[in-house]
């Protein structure tokens, strides 16, 4: 565990990414880029083909936004009919309807919540309520952070697959699925692509990144940037195989109070932010599981990760700690190469 520099980190793409739409004319391969705020965020997914049409690569992409768009109906607490919003009014009460796409997310999520010790855990939503990090300027009271914690356990989300239901055992339960929606709607949209027959693009979706394949036979690369100073990137890497990168930090969301930190990353076990961590990056085949687990990696910290990630070739991790040490899990070699500082 070598000590670097004091860091945190943000994902950038280190190829020149077009505004909205572009045919680079010189290049091999036709490049055409959208971006459209879906789930709260703003998605970008870009295309690369020879001899690929704009009306071909825009249909593409519309059919991978259009999957997207399709999915938020289904799993944004903020519309009133999804299922999501209708097991919070109906919390205590009775199941109401849910579709196979929110089976899947919600059957990954208990799966990880089982994995983590509740470290992640999908009812964390009164918490988050609370908190609003956005908007506060200073933290809730203990009292109120304690009565909500009565309200958040996984093991209180009752999920009937032969019937298609979801039951919130207590009233004023509510889940809410930011920390694995995304993720899930980049994997839909990945496939999307790939039917299309493209397997050269990249989906940005607010910072959770999928790359397949490359561009025009050279390696998409990454790069891990200093979060106190956004114009300085840390560390550069080529990506060697398709996966998702996904991070989460303590950086962009959070509030000030009396000279402490209070960040949007809730541990559902305390009620408060986690600590110790300033990031996480996550390396993963699939996109739902990356998003999740880099919620959960930075709440448990770096020898409770690692043991998470010894079990599943399929996840790596770099992190970077409160001492500004920068830790990685040794799976990471399977999806990225040659890490290297950014000004070597």
């Amino acid at each position: 565990m070598k000590r670097l520099v004091p860091v945190g980190i943000i994902l950038l793409i280190a190829i020149s990414l077009f505004s909205l739409i572009r045919c680079d004319k010189g290049q091999k391969s036709q490049v055409y880029t959208q971006q459209r705020v879906l789930m709260g965020t703003l998605f970008e997914i870009t295309v690369l083909k020879k001899g690929l049409s704009q009306e071909a690569a825009f249909a593409a992409i519309d059919g991978a936004f259009a999957e997207v768009k399709r999915l938020e109906k289904q799993m944004s607490e903020r519309i009133p009919d999804s299922p999501i919003a209708l097991a919070a009014r109906y919390a205590g009460v009775k199941p109401v309807a849910v579709t196979d796409e929110l089976i899947e997310v919600i059957e990954i999520s208990l799966t990880i919540s089982d994995q983590t010790g509740g470290t992640f855990d999908i009812s964390f939503k009164p918490l988050g309520r609370l908190w609003d990090v956005m908007n506060r300027k200073e933290p809730p009271e203990d009292h109120q952070i304690k009565e909500l914690l009565g309200l958040v356990n996984y093991k209180n989300i009752l999920l009937d697959k032969a019937n298609h239901t979801l039951y919130l055992k207590k009233p004023d339960m509510a889940i809410g699925l930011g920390a694995i929606a995304k993720g899930y709607a980049v994997n839909r949209a990945a496939e999307k692509i790939s039917e299309a027959g493209i397997s050269n693009f990249i989906i940005n979706a607010g910072g959770d990144l999928y790359f397949s394949g490359n561009k025009n036979g050279e390696s998409w690369s990454c790069g891990i940037q200093n979060p106190d100073n956004h114009s300085d990137t840390l560390l550069r890497f080529p990506i060697k195989s398709d996966c998702a990168v996904v991070t989460s930090g303590n950086y962009e969301r959070f509030f000030m109070f009396e000279g402490k930190k209070y960040h949007h990353i809730i541990d559902p076990r305390t009620g408060y932010p986690g600590r110790g961590t300033k990031s996480v990056t996550v390396f993963a085949k699939d996109a739902a599981v990356a998003d999740a687990y880099a919620t959960s990696f930075f709440l448990l910290g770096y020898e409770k990760s690692l043991e998470i990630v010894d079990q599943n070739e399929d996840v790596a991790f770099i992190m970077i700690d409160e001492k500004d040490d920068i830790l990685k899990s040794d799976g990471v070699s399977s999806f990225a190469t040659h890490i290297t500082l950014a000004d070597q």
